[in-house]
């Protein structure tokens, strides 16, 4: 049973990456807004836009917009809202078989941009530039950096960054180790 602190929880996290996703901030996530925010992510860490990264950047935010506007999307006006993000997100991540399909190409989509040397690991630097392209401030990404290093061995590697994004988009755990890939700024909220 999911208690009214576990739902706030969630619902504030599913708000932050509803900012991430409004790249324009004009209130609704659309298709432009997705594409934008691939663009972000690809410049961020100086990817060449024709390059295979960045294509398959490209193709899983466009597949992963597709996916969102078909099952979040209750108005069928090709907006999503704040609402219909939470309430389709909370759908969503009660069945990890359809968060997974939804979310994991794009994560390892982001993970795989951020791993420039395609070495299977991501650098502090590494990180912290995908996190410029979230909004995440420099301070906050090296806080998250340190917070998901669990061994402490100065990289973290594309899979346990995205069992990162995934515990952070549903876990309903406070102390949670995934609530940290955005740095201090969630915490604080």
């Amino acid at each position: 049973m999911t208690t009214a602190v576990q739902t706030d929880l969630l619902d504030r996290k599913f708000d932050m990456c509803f900012g991430h996703a409004d790249q324009n901030k004009d209130g609704v996530v659309d298709a432009a807004d997705i594409l934008t925010f691939a663009a972000r992510v690809i410049a961020a860490v100086g990817e060449p836009f024709d390059s295979p990264k960045a294509v398959e950047m490209l193709r899983a935010c466009q597949n992963w917009w597709e996916g969102m506007v078909s099952e979040l999307d209750t108005d069928k006006d090709g907006k999503i809202d704040p609402q219909e993000y939470r309430v389709g997100m909370r759908r969503i991540v009660g069945s990890p078989a359809a968060f997974e399909a939804a979310s994991r190409p794009v994560a390892t989509a982001i993970w795989n941009l951020c791993d420039r040397d395609g070495d299977g690991e991501v650098t502090a630097v590494e990180f912290s530039a995908v996190q410029l392209a979230f909004g995440t401030t420099p301070e906050n990404a090296r806080l998250g950096f340190k917070k998901l290093d669990l061994d402490s061995d100065g990289t973290l590697s594309v899979e346990e960054l995205t069992i990162a994004f995934r515990d952070f988009y549903t876990s309903t755990d406070a102390d949670d180790n995934g609530n940290w890939l955005f740095g201090a700024d969630f915490q604080a909220a």
